[in-house]
Formats: C-alpha cells, structure tokens, sequence
C-alpha cells in the first residue's frame, strides 16, 4: 500500500513501517464516507416517495422514490469529494509513520 505520511520516524523508501492514524480522524472519515451517503440515500427516497408526486401526478412514488433516492446519493459524494479535496492537506488528518519494523 501506498500513502502519504509525516516521517517522523526517519524511515527510507521500500522500509517496513508503522503507520499511526487518529482514531478521531478516522472515526470521521468512516462517517463522511458511509454515513453521509447512506443518509442522503434515505431522505432523498423519503422526499421523492413523499413530496414529489404533487409535481409529478402521472409517476410512480416507488419511481420518483428512487430517481431522488439516487440523484441525493450522487450529489453527496459529488460533494464530499469537493470537501476532501479542500480537507485533505490538513496535518491533523495526515498520517505518521511512528517506527520502522524489522
């Protein structure tokens, strides 16, 4: 596997390393990247099942439920790539080699 890390530990390519990440950071990348998305999924087939056939009389709720169901789920990761995108260089959320191994 290949990341980008803080060498704190002096290591050189192609040595063995223990690499440390936050569990706060990552707790809340498992959040940003399946809970955002899981959630959109499920209000975005709430309002399309619920809202939608006012505007829409002649379709299907199940239909209108799963075109905004999808279409949220879409626009979530579409925005959470624009956030790790600015997010991604912050030194808390970067990892650290904290030793070499043998």
């Amino acid at each position: 596997m290949e990341i980008e890390a803080l060498n704190k530990a002096g290591a050189v390519t192609g040595q063995k390393v223990k690499v440390m990440i936050h569990t706060y950071t990552y707790m809340k990348g498992t959040m940003v990247i399946y809970g955002i998305p899981a959630l959109s999924l499920v209000l975005g087939a709430v309002f399309g099942k619920e809202f939608m056939p006012r505007f829409f009389p002649s379709m299907d709720t199940d239909i209108l439920s799963a075109i905004f169901g999808f279409s949220f789920l879409l626009i979530s990761f579409i925005l959470i790539k624009i956030w790790a995108g600015k997010r991604g260089s912050k030194a808390e959320s970067t990892p650290v080699i904290e030793e070499i191994l043998t």
